[in-house]
């Protein structure tokens, strides 16, 4: 999803004055928790609160497949979690489609630690994609999440073969690779699920994540 500069408001606290009330910078992960309720999705990336359009269904059925396919293999103690904030170390709260976690969602009421978070899933969409290939990549890398999936349905100027693809970035011990899976074979694609880079692999063939079920 992308992110453009947006301000909020809300009416005042108890209907006391006529009127919008908006937050003020600066914009961390918390000021995500203090906005009205409602349809859009925020997030705060590099200081600014950006507003998410409404994701299309190709966007919403990949995502939501990935899910669906990554949970069987991940022990009890890990889970795989859309649309939660990141607590980043710079204050920036990025909103990931999709999270593999060891947070405890009992106890968590304002997003999720980053030291919780070992993969991240993007779905890029067309008005996401320098957010999605550029910002939050420097973001994730930055914070130390080990492992990245980005999902694009649409060919880039990297790639002009079979869609989907699936573009992994692994951040392991200081060194940074990347790692293009497209559709039409089934790959063995790593997944970080847990702390020290503990990873496994999914046989994954992204074709899967569109069109009807196979």
């Amino acid at each position: 999803m992308t992110a453009q500069p947006v301000t909020v408001g809300r009416s005042q606290p108890g209907g006391r004055k006529s009127g919008w009330w908006q937050p003020k910078p600066p914009f961390t992960v918390d000021t995500l928790f203090d906005l009205p309720e409602g349809d859009l999705r925020y997030e705060v990336l590099d200081g600014q609160l950006v507003v998410t359009p409404t994701p299309t269904p190709a966007h919403n059925l990949a995502a939501d497949r990935i899910g669906r396919i990554l949970l069987p293999h991940l022990p009890r103690q890990v889970d795989a979690v859309t649309a939660m904030a990141v607590r980043m170390p710079s204050g920036d709260g990025p909103v990931p489609d999709l999270v593999i976690t060891t947070g405890d969602m009992t106890v968590l009421k304002r997003g999720l630690p980053v030291e919780t978070v070992h993969t991240v899933v993007e779905v890029v969409s067309p008005s996401s994609t320098t957010v999605d290939r550029v910002t939050k990549a420097g973001l994730y890398a930055q914070a130390g999440i080990p492992c990245y999936w980005r999902v694009e349905l649409r060919s880039w100027k990297d790639h002009f073969g079979p869609l989907p693809a699936i573009v992994v970035q692994l951040f392991l011990d200081g060194e940074r690779s990347e790692h293009l899976f497209a559709a039409g074979e089934t790959h063995d694609i790593p997944l970080v699920i847990g702390p020290g880079a503990e990873m496994i692999t999914i046989k994954l063939d992204p074709a899967d994540l569109v069109g009807p079920r196979r």
